[in-house]
């Protein structure tokens, strides 16, 4: 079978757990078609994430890697169209980056090799609100989807790749002091991420019928 990494990362900014990674956990294993879900979790560290995924994009029989990651200011489902060549902030492991080119060398951006549009369609169509972002902003989830189509490309890999955010869930919302904060409950999140596994599966379908 094929396989579809799926990563989430742990939880960070004081949080005790991050939806990306409880939603990649729950689908672990899961299977569609001649696909299966293989999930990972990421640190939230400048310097461990890179030889992870060199790592991760070596070992399966990879076709997909959908990357996840938390944004609590987001009120839908996100799936990011570029990630640009710049990283800033503090990590859990106390490295910083200043705004800095993420490879030297590399273009200014990459757009996702995903089918964003169609992908965000197939989530919106069970029910869970998602849109195309234009903006991944220069974290760590910026950081990774860079990352992964740098890797991809660099290697010839005949891998698509991709990342969606994900609002807070209700629970952590209640200890924040802005009101009506957006949150998604996991189950929604899981199903939303479904879809989109879904729909990459009947991609895959088309490429290598039987």
């Amino acid at each position: 079978m094929s396989v579809l990494l799926l990563t989430g990362f742990e939880p960070f900014g004081g949080e005790k757990v991050n939806p990306s990674f409880e939603a990649a956990r729950r689908l672990d294993g899961y299977k569609k078609g001649d696909l299966v879900v293989r999930a990972l979790e990421l640190p939230v560290s400048w310097e461990q994430v890179p030889p992870m995924l060199e790592q991760a994009l070596g070992e399966h029989s990879l076709s997909f890697v959908l990357s996840v990651g938390q944004a609590g200011n987001r009120a839908k489902m996100a799936v990011e169209r570029i990630g640009i060549n710049i990283c800033f902030g503090k990590d859990n492991y106390d490295v910083s980056r200043n705004g800095e080119r993420i490879v030297a060398e590399a273009p200014d951006g990459y757009f996702s090799s995903f089918p964003i549009c169609d992908l965000a369609e197939a989530i919106n169509k069970t029910g869970v609100p998602a849109y195309v972002s234009d903006s991944a902003g220069t974290y760590l989830c910026n950081y990774t989807l860079f990352l992964l189509e740098h890797l991809i490309r660099q290697r010839r890999l005949p891998i698509t790749a991709g990342f969606i955010h994900i609002p807070y869930l209700p629970e952590q919302t209640t200890d924040k002091p802005q009101q009506l904060l957006p949150s998604m409950s996991l189950d929604t999140v899981v199903t939303g991420l479904r879809a989109a596994i879904d729909h990459l599966s009947d991609i895959l379908q088309r490429r290598c019928p039987n």
